[in-house]
């Protein structure tokens, strides 16, 4: 294989990556590896977020450096939410669910994109869609962020949220993070259920978003039912069969990240993106620096050694390719333009009174 083939192989790889930067400002050497590898998509974590003109300045260097089909996104809707603390704050997932009105949902999902978009970003990494277990809402760890407990219910909340947010050009992401009954093995929570039950319960709201969800986020779960070796994230079982196959989904699936221990303890560093990319993936996420070197390395070679087809490889990089064009950063075009932000202010705090009185009258 000649050496320009290889190369191109590479940048090819490096498109299918969401990797993480280090620090508050994207540094030469940061910029340059980005380029080189062809990344076109950057997660914000906590530790890039000091104040507005500082995250201005870097999501607008981004898009520079990733080119016009730049992805930056946030996850807010994990354990530790970067969410920055000057934006308008929004009524949590649980809040929303015990008011109960889909327009406040939807009013809500559109203020929380108007910021972010107005920071650059276009991705959000949310919102998640599991189910909270019941006794847990809304006092259980992560709760917050589900919309409940009610399969019929907790979905039309969250359509309602997502279709507001992505009415306003940021991109959403139906995910899971803390799946409702799960018992450890072999470092990976696992849900124990029939696939009855899970078709009737856990999965309703997935497949109501697969027809409006920009993206979907596959999670270190395993469903035995479904796959009793691999977590959905790399499994062929549950990407292609099931997400892509039963419930004919066709946007953008993303992998959660790859750097997870329960994940990482099992399999090369490398080889999990391969892997997920391979089951199913259009995007691998490895937010750490080595993981994403070695992600790159074990994609291109895939693509070198026709282990990941690149007929395969075209079709993610089309769905992702749709996704960017469909949902652009414009960082520099709308960085510190934030007009509606007073307007904003006074929705979510009248939504917060709302929800307020709802979580009240639910008290015992």
């Amino acid at each position: 294989m000649s050496a320009a083939i290889a190369t191109d192989l590479r940048l090819l790889a490096g498109q299918l990556l969401m990797t993480g930067v280090p620090g508050t400002e994207l540094d030469a050497a940061t910029a340059q590896w980005l380029q080189r590898s062809s990344i076109r998509a950057v997660c914000l974590r906590a530790d890039n977020i000091a104040d507005k003109a500082q995250l201005v300045r870097l999501t607008s260097a981004l898009q520079r450096v990733l080119g016009p089909q730049a992805l930056i996104a946030i996850d807010t809707a994990g354990a530790a939410s970067p969410y920055p603390a000057w934006l308008p704050q929004p009524p949590t997932a649980a809040a929303l669910c015990a008011e109960g009105d889909a327009s406040l949902a939807y009013g809500t999902g559109a203020c929380v994109a108007r910021a972010l978009r107005s920071l650059g970003i276009n991705w959000h990494l949310a919102p998640l869609l599991d189910l909270a277990p019941a006794g847990a809402f809304p006092a259980a760890p992560g709760a917050e962020h589900a919309f409940g407990g009610d399969p019929t219910h907790a979905s039309a909340m969250a359509m309602a949220w997502m279709a507001g947010s992505q009415s306003e050009g940021v991109a959403c992401c139906a995910r899971l993070f803390m799946p409702g009954a799960v018992a450890p093995q072999a470092g990976l929570p696992t849900v124990a259920k029939s696939l009855s039950q899970l078709e009737e319960y856990d999965f309703v709201p997935f497949r109501q978003a697969t027809a409006q969800a920009a993206s979907m986020m596959s999670a270190h779960v395993l469903y035995p039912a479904l796959d009793d070796a691999l977590p959905a994230s790399l499994s062929p079982r549950v990407l292609q069969d099931l997400v892509r196959g039963q419930w004919h989904y066709e946007g953008v699936i993303i992998s959660d990240g790859l750097d997870t221990a329960c994940v990482r303890e099992r399999h090369a560093r490398g080889e999990i993106a391969l892997k997920s990319v391979a089951a199913g993936s259009d995007m691998a996420m490895v937010l750490e620096h080595p993981s994403a070197v070695a992600a790159l390395d074990a994609v291109a070679g895939a693509l070198a050694s026709g282990d990941l087809p690149l007929q395969a490889a075209g079709t993610r990089l089309a769905r992702l390719a749709a996704h960017a064009r469909r949902y652009p950063a414009r960082a520099e075009a709308h960085a510190q333009h934030y007009v509606q932000e007073a307007a904003d202010r006074i929705i979510l705090a009248e939504g917060w009174r709302r929800c307020k009185a709802a979580l009240a009258r639910r008290e015992p």
